[in-house]
């Protein structure tokens, strides 16, 4: 920092004197002891400044900014960044976003499960009744050689692709579906992909040993680890050395493809080498091996973690924490309603599953709580409490990206992820993943304060009541008296006897740190997407010194975003379609980003299927219709200039399935596992508009 000035009044215009209010009637002093010294949950007493008494007036000394050199960045190693949950995004969706995602500030990408999906992931949970232990040939989320063009491309942008690994269960047949002794019945689409798998599952035919759990009864651990409680989906036996060699060799085939880490789905249910009662060496003989095979390829560290919702029964979590990270449930839970109860303490308070952090991976919401919620937060709301988890030291965040209302694969669902409430957490975390941290509470204001050699910040969230047009003064023991300023909005912030003088917004959250220029925002109200007849659209650019968009390349003719600024579509169609280019910048900072939008022309009277790939409407592939309620499959379609016209009337959605060259289905009212391929479902607000754009099929 440099040297201080003569003491004369600072705000803004240089006034004379402030009216400052209080954060609360909470001595200064009592924050919580650094997380290096006490677990964050533990109070303990700083030493005393004096903060000042509400609607008190002070002058405050006029610092020159502290000499800032820092450029956002994202970590090296996948462990110390934060992680973005695609959830329901193909690879090509990913991997035209990376460079949004990598502005956000998120380091990781959680892709669903990559092996082949029952019925080719007609729906989000189809993912997780995988049919084989390979990359999916015939998944809706893409090819394979779609995924390692998308890690290929991760790279470039410093980015680390994680895939979804299920491990513990495969496909059944139904929700009723039985083996003859009671156990559930394992689809028969497996035998397809996984024949030693399959003719083993009831009695071990040629010497590779029952390959599934027939264990109902198993108590202890056996309760968890031989037979899968949730939903009818046959428990794999993950002591089977079969079972691990096919395991091992999708986790290198991954690998090899450029994934950088796997999330273990329900790795609760399989057992360790500590289990007290069905051990087995499953993960030093799977992820263990995948590690050494990651390092020897890359030369770096392969991340993972496994789901373990609540904890293993019997068993400590320290019998998988040393293989990987665990999810830890239930942290953001105990502080969900700190903004409506006013009561910051339940963020300070909140205790982690183990007292290391670097042992955990927490989230706001996942998307099994997603899915099964009829009540979500806003996402200003997510952002506020994201950033909590962001802050905590050496904790892993898990952000998700929310699917459609009608949970659609292969459909983004909201970009609430790139906002600047995310991404000014996402930042901060990067910046100080390594700094020391020192959580307090000020009254109505939860502190995390982040002190690294020469940088400081603080995350400040106020739980009360916010005027943004008055000054709060917040306890911040540890920082060094200056120039601060709120990365959400650049107001400045002066930090004068280890109290901050912050100006909230209404939301209540500050983000402050020694750099002076924000980063600007665009609100766009539709991106990327195909439209009939006549579109408009909405720009609207936040903290920029320069906003402009232009139409095809035509940069030249660019035309400045004031307000908010409404585009037709339409009168800027070439060649079928629009390219919008938008720029924005605020000092150093730049956005800059293309939108594509296609105008279709639609034939009335049918359901238009757009720019579906022509291998599939040359007669190279039989084409079937599979409609729900009643679930049949037909053929009612035509192919007429490109389009496949699909008669609706009567459905309540439908996907479009491909099989080979000739194939006739024997039995239309009963879904038939021999699909190759098949889009997500059709439904809602798609069939609706009266036609999809398959151009990604």
């Amino acid at each position: 920092m440099k040297t201080i000035k003569t003491v004369i009044c600072l705000i803004l215009a240089a006034a004379l004197c402030l009216a400052l209010v209080g954060c609360g009637s909470t001595p200064a002093g009592q924050t919580a002891a650094p997380q290096t010294e006490a677990p964050a949950q533990t109070a303990a007493p700083q030493p005393e400044t004096e903060a000042p008494a509400e609607a008190a007036e002070i002058s405050l000394p006029a610092f020159e900014d502290f000499d800032d050199s820092y450029v956002d960045a994202l970590p090296e190693n996948a462990a110390d960044g934060l992680t973005l949950h695609a959830f329901n995004w193909t690879y090509e969706e990913v991997r035209i976003n990376l460079e949004n995602i990598r502005n956000a500030g998120f380091k990781n990408v959680l892709l669903m499960p990559v092996q082949q999906p029952k019925s080719g992931g007609s729906a989000w949970w189809a993912f997780y009744q995988p049919l084989s232990f390979s990359v999916g040939d015939n998944s809706a989320l893409g090819s394979k050689e779609e995924l390692i063009a998308l890690c290929d491309e991760a790279e470039q942008y410093g980015i680390c692709i994680l895939a979804d690994i299920v491990v513990n269960h495969m496909a059944t047949t139904d929700d009723e579906g039985k083996e003859p002794d009671g156990t559930p019945m394992v689809c028969p689409a497996v035998e397809d992909y996984e024949p030693r798998i399959y003719r083993n599952r009831n009695e071990d035919t040629d010497g590779t040993g029952l390959t599934f759990h027939h264990n109902r009864d198993a108590r202890g651990s056996g309760a968890e680890t031989q037979y899968y409680p949730y939903g009818n989906l046959p428990d794999l036996d993950t002591s089977n050395p079969y079972v691990q060699e096919r395991v091992l060799a999708l986790l290198e085939e991954c690998i090899d493809c450029g994934i950088d880490g796997f999330r273990f789905d329900a790795a609760k249910h399989v057992e360790t080498s500590s289990d007290p009662d069905y051990p087995s060496d499953f993960w030093e003989n799977t992820l263990e091996v995948a590690k050494q095979y990651y390092r020897e390829k890359t030369g770096g560290e392969l991340y993972a973690y496994g789901e373990i919702l609540n904890s293993p029964s019997g068993r400590s979590l320290s019998s998988y924490t040393g293989y990987m990270r665990v999810t830890d449930d239930g942290f953001a839970a105990q502080f969900k309603n700190a903004f409506a109860t006013k009561d910051p303490e339940k963020v300070l308070n909140a205790s982690l599953k183990t007292e290391d952090a670097a042992e955990l991976i927490a989230w706001v919401e996942s998307h099994d709580e997603y899915v099964s919620s009829n009540t979500h937060y806003s996402d200003v709301r997510v952002a506020k409490y994201w950033s909590i988890i962001a802050a905590k030291k050496d904790l892993g965040g898990l952000y998700l990206a929310r699917p459609t209302e009608e949970l659609t694969v292969g459909m983004i669902g909201s970009y609430a992820f790139e906002s600047e409430y995310v991404a000014v957490s996402n930042r901060f975390h990067n910046r100080f993943y390594a700094a020391d941290s020192f959580e307090s509470v000020d009254g109505s204001c939860y502190i995390n304060e982040k002190i690294a050699e020469n940088d400081q910040g603080a995350l400040i969230l106020n739980v009360g009541e916010v005027d943004p047009e008055q000054t709060v003064a917040v306890a911040v023991p540890h920082l060094d008296d200056g120039n601060y300023y709120d990365a959400l909005t650049g107001s400045l912030v002066v930090v004068y006897e280890h109290t901050a003088y912050v100006n909230f917004e209404v939301n209540g959250m500050a983000v402050i740190t020694r750099s002076k220029d924000v980063h600007p925002q665009l609100n766009i109200s539709e991106r990327d997407c195909s439209f009939a007849g006549e579109k408009e659209i909405s720009l609207e650019a936040k903290n920029a010194d320069e906003a402009w968009y232009s139409f095809n390349g035509k940069d030249e003719e660019k035309q400045p975003i004031e307000g908010k600024t409404a585009i037709a579509l339409q009168e800027h169609v070439e060649d079928g379609k629009v390219e919008l280019k938008v720029y924005l910048r605020k000092g150093l900072n730049v956005f800059e980003q293309s939108f594509t939008y296609r105008q279709v022309q639609l034939i009335e009277g049918y359901f238009n299927v757009i720019n579906l790939p022509e291998k599939y409407l040359n007669g190279d592939y039989e084409l079937y219709i599979w409609s729900w309620s009643p679930g049949v499959w037909s053929q009612n379609y035509e192919i007429r200039d490109g389009v496949l016209l699909v008669d609706t009337a009567g459905m309540t959605g439908f996907l479009l399935a491909v099989f080979e060259k000739g194939y006739q289905i024997e039995d239309p009212n009963n879904w038939d596992s021999h699909v190759i391929k098949q889009s997500s479902d059709i439904k809602g607000e798609i069939l609706t508009a009266g036609f999809v754009d398959l151009s990604g099929f």
